[in-house]
């Protein structure tokens, strides 16, 4: 019966010291693409400091970065994974993650809501709201960063 306790531990360890080295390896990547999107955030815009980076994936692949300028303004900047032009917006001109929930709340009622995000479209900076509706549909609101106004909605999926 030991035995079968000593086999049983030292399998359990291997397998979790296992799953631990598969996570940190696949952590990896997207740890290196963040110091790479920092990096150029601080060389091509007026980013000084950094306070919170996010992903954003759709028809391309952005890293936002959320930090302060020289003038210690808030700033938010999205550097695409691939080549293309870094985008730069000041904080105070846009609407909050909070305008934008309370936005989707006075049109909707969404009975969950799973994430919001700044992702940046062909439009310009939107947030991108994902949501549970009261028939439990997944659906998907973007609002213009700058206005609030709606962009578009993916709805029922």
């Amino acid at each position: 019966m030991k035995k079968w306790i000593i086999i049983f531990s030292i399998l359990f360890l291997v397998v979790i010291s296992v799953s631990i080295f598969i996570y940190f390896n696949s952590r990896n990547p997207l740890e290196t693409d963040i110091e790479k999107a920092v990096a150029r955030a601080k060389e091509e815009s007026s980013i000084e400091s950094i306070d919170e980076t996010s992903y954003y994936n759709s028809s391309k692949s952005y890293i936002v970065i959320r930090g302060k300028n020289a003038e210690e303004e808030n700033i938010i900047v999205w550097v695409p994974k691939k080549s293309g032009e870094i985008v730069e917006k000041k904080w105070a001109n846009g609407i909050t993650e909070k305008q934008a929930i309370n936005k989707l709340k006075d049109e909707k009622q969404p009975k969950e809501i799973l994430s919001v995000h700044l992702g940046l479209e062909s439009v310009g900076p939107v947030w991108e709201i994902t949501y549970l509706d009261d028939k439990e549909h997944l659906n998907y609101f973007y609002l213009l960063f700058e206005n609030g106004e709606w962009w578009r909605k993916i709805e029922n999926l």
